[in-house]
């Protein structure tokens, strides 16, 4: 029985609550108005209170960094080149705008003919940072390892401000230049001056616009060298090293003596050229000195 209460309660609540939203909408738009009005001074919210708007970042204050990545790489001996030409290949499809090749170089090296090479790119961090994604699995894949990687990176932020502000300077000369040739009515000979200094700042604001344009790319772009090596001859170039270091230590050890002993020698001719005249005339004088022994004719 009580829950037939509760239930029937709760029904004429929700009804009541029903009618009362119903009877609010439905009052006119004058007694809106009215009971607005009513409204003590106080009571009334603060309209005048504005939200202030966040903060706004300055693009010259975000630091343009140019990233510089390097990876070497050592692969199983027959993966080496299929390796890079995978790289490589990969680049090439991710489009111009995506991923470009700079350079690529092989080499043989050594008494059995190592082949290494290096894959240099120019590409989106985007990209770069897939490709590092990608290049873990692909070790794990092929056995291959990261002998040694860097990241370095260089703050072009203060060299694209002055060169921009060198631009605007350059520019407006340049404008008032041309003002000044359309009005001139002087000599021949002032004219060609002035044709002469419009050619440079014009051919020095082409300059800084390119450098401009190169430092951009360089930020929005980075660069990525790959340098692949055969595993075999990692490990001989490993076990080895210790002995191909003191021996490539050797002449230049021999010159670094060499240079030391001429260096000496540069300082101690000149005293020798002014002492031995010296010593030879002190020496002859004490001869000449001694008195002769009895029996010496």
């Amino acid at each position: 029985m009580s829950h037939r209460v509760s239930g029937r309660l709760a029904a004429v609540l929700l009804v009541s609550a029903s009618l009362l939203t119903l009877t609010a909408c439905g009052k006119p738009a004058e007694e809106a108005a009215t009971t607005e009005e009513t409204i003590p001074a106080d009571a009334a919210p603060d309209t005048t209170a504005t939200v202030e708007p966040a903060p706004k970042i300055d693009p010259a204050s975000i630091p343009q960094l140019a990233y510089d990545y390097s990876f070497d790489l050592s692969a199983p001996d027959k993966q080496v080149g299929s390796m890079m030409e995978g790289h490589q290949e990969a680049c090439t499809i991710a489009g111009a705008t995506t991923c470009q090749v700079l350079s690529l170089t092989s080499r043989s090296e050594g008494r059995h003919g190592h082949a290494f090479h290096t894959l240099t790119l120019r590409a989106t961090p985007q990209w770069i940072g897939l490709f590092r994604k990608n290049l873990a699995n692909e070790l794990k894949a092929t056995g291959a390892t990261i002998e040694s990687q860097s990241i370095a990176t260089e703050d072009v932020s203060l060299a694209l401000i002055d060169q921009e502000a060198h631009i605007r300077n350059q520019t407006a000369l340049r404008d008032n230049l041309q003002a000044t040739l359309r009005t001139h009515k002087g000599q021949m000979s002032e004219v060609i001056e002035l044709k002469q200094q419009l050619a440079s700042i014009q051919s020095d604001i082409d300059s800084a616009r390119t450098a401009v344009a190169t430092m951009k790319k360089r930020v929005a772009m980075s660069k990525l060298t790959l340098t692949y090596r055969p595993a075999s001859a990692v490990a001989v170039d490993g076990t080895w090293a210790p002995l191909k270091a003191a021996v490539a230590d050797v002449g230049p050890n021999m010159v670094s003596m060499l240079t030391v002993i001429v260096a000496i020698g540069g300082y101690l001719l000149p005293l020798g050229l002014i002492a031995a005249p010296i010593v030879w005339w002190v020496r002859r004088n004490r001869k000449s000195a001694k008195p002769a022994r009895p029996g010496q004719a």
